[in-house]
């Protein structure tokens, strides 16, 4: 007799929707074209933003963080030459 196993659900949402809930693992998926998650284009102000939004998608993991990114992907951390 085959054991039952308990059936969990997914749910797909944007990181925005994301805020106030938490969920045992989160999958953070990157766009090769579009839904970059950093961009070298983007102005000191809008990254900001997107690290902080980031930031938050990440928190909503109680266990697990998975990124699927482009192999081409900026780097999600960075260090100041005064780091350094």
């Amino acid at each position: 007799m085959a054991s039952r196993q308990e059936i969990s659900n997914v749910v797909l949402m944007s990181m925005h929707r994301s805020k106030g809930k938490e969920f045992d693992g989160v999958v953070i998926a990157e766009g090769l074209y579009t839904s970059k998650l950093l961009d070298t284009a983007w102005d000191h102000k809008r990254t900001d933003e997107n690290r902080r939004l980031l930031r938050v998608a990440i928190t909503r993991a109680r266990s697990t963080v998975v990124f699927v990114r482009p192999a081409d992907a900026l780097p999600l951390t960075s260090m100041s030459p005064s780091a350094v």
